[in-house]
């Protein structure tokens, strides 16, 4: 059976809990434990995962489909190929399209589906600015409107080292302040002792 994404672009890689790839149809894929090529990525070595689905940003699927076992399989042009299987106690992968309709693949390879519902909820939104202080990483997201996002709804538009992942994932923010007014540059520092600055170009 296949999923809606064929001849879809990739437009962002994100973690939060799961490993999530976006599409420019807005529909996302997510995983718990998922193959890439030969890299079996799961919840011990996610910021390994998200460095090697970030190869598939701006990368076409050319073709995404599950089997009655629950197996799914996604090709992308270059012939970068994914796969999910199921897991034995827990959610393996999730599509959801854009307009909510969702495809789950629950423990032991059980499929169920869920239409769109009738009153869609509104994502709640991220600000762009400063995060406060206490505040929690939530997600790191790469390509188009790479982010790193707080648990108080503010967000970074950044691209942010993927190498620095485990350094940012679920650490809070110690202190956040503009360095200079006149630069518009900023610097936030996590309980990791890692700063997330922003400096911007002079010419």
């Amino acid at each position: 059976m296949k999923l809606a994404i064929d001849q879809c672009r990739v437009t962002r890689i994100l973690l939060d809990f799961d490993l999530t790839i976006e599409f420019d149809n807005r529909a996302t894929v997510s995983f718990s434990e998922v193959m890439i090529d030969e890299l079996t990525v799961d919840e011990d070595n996610q910021f390994e995962g998200l460095r090697s689905l970030a190869a598939l940003h701006g990368l076409v699927c050319l073709d995404a489909e599950f089997d009655e076992n629950g197996v799914l399989r996604m090709l992308f042009a270059g012939g970068q190929r994914v796969v999910a299987s199921p897991r034995d106690e827990v959610e393996s992968w999730e599509y959801c399209a854009a307009d909510g309709s969702t495809v789950l693949c629950g423990p032991d390879g059980a499929v169920e589906s869920w239409p769109a519902p009738e009153h869609p909820h509104a994502e709640p939104s991220s600000v762009e600015g400063l995060p406060s202080i206490g505040a929690t990483v939530v997600r790191l997201s790469t390509g188009d409107r790479a982010a790193v996002e707080f648990s108080d709804g503010t967000s970074l538009l950044f691209e942010l080292p993927l190498d620095s992942g485990y350094l940012v994932l679920r650490e809070s923010v110690t202190s956040a302040r503009q360095d200079d007014a006149a630069s518009e540059g900023w610097a936030v520092e996590l309980s990791s002792g890692y700063v997330i600055r922003y400096r911007p170009r002079t010419v």
